[in-house]
């Protein structure tokens, strides 16, 4: 089982604006593609991490099916226009994922 982890920056004041994209994103495109089944967890910074950070968590069990939510999301044209609509709001060159193997 893995933890892919999506982070940016927001930009000063922005942050608030921010995760109401992200939870925008969970329901109209995450939805389409079974972000649910996924654990999607949306997270910022807190204590010891930038308090401008902000962090989605997906759960999954193999790469292959990670490689499978990067697929599917690249085909839905409103995932592309989410993203030049959030990038006003975000830090450039923030955009981090991470890959964690879990271990049980």
């Amino acid at each position: 089982m893995f933890s892919a982890r999506w982070q940016i920056d927001a930009k000063f004041g922005h942050k608030q604006r921010v995760l109401e994209m992200m939870r925008q994103w969970e329901g109209e495109i995450g939805s389409q593609v079974g972000i649910a089944d996924l654990g999607f967890k949306i997270m910022t910074g807190s204590i010891g991490a930038r308090e401008a950070t902000v962090e989605t968590h997906h759960q999954v069990q193999s790469l292959a099916q990670l490689e499978e939510f990067f697929a599917k999301i690249a085909k839905i044209d409103a995932h592309a226009k989410w993203g030049k609509e959030l990038e006003p709001y975000v830090v450039s060159g923030t955009s981090l994922w991470q890959i964690f193997r879990v271990v049980e």
